[in-house]
């Protein structure tokens, strides 16, 4: 299921997320992350994993945001 999708209206064009991951990615999987445009509809934050896949996740989650913490340490 891919839920990321791009706004074709902007320039650049804007990745957004139209659903979230329903489980939690193991940490050592993620390698980076970025915030979608607040033109989306709803928020999301984008983990990119060792695989190159990009996970759409629900930025009020405490482990999202624990990852980003954690990525923005990094």
């Amino acid at each position: 299921l891919k839920s990321l999708f791009l706004l074709l209206g902007s320039d650049p064009p804007t990745s957004c997320c139209f659903s979230y991951t329903a489980r939690k990615l193991p940490r050592n999987f993620v390698v980076d992350y970025y915030e979608t445009s607040s033109l989306c509809s709803q928020p999301a934050v984008v983990f990119q994993t060792k695989r190159g896949k990009q996970v759409c996740a629900d930025p009020s989650e405490t482990w999202v945001q624990e990852y980003v913490n954690d990525l923005e340490l990094n």
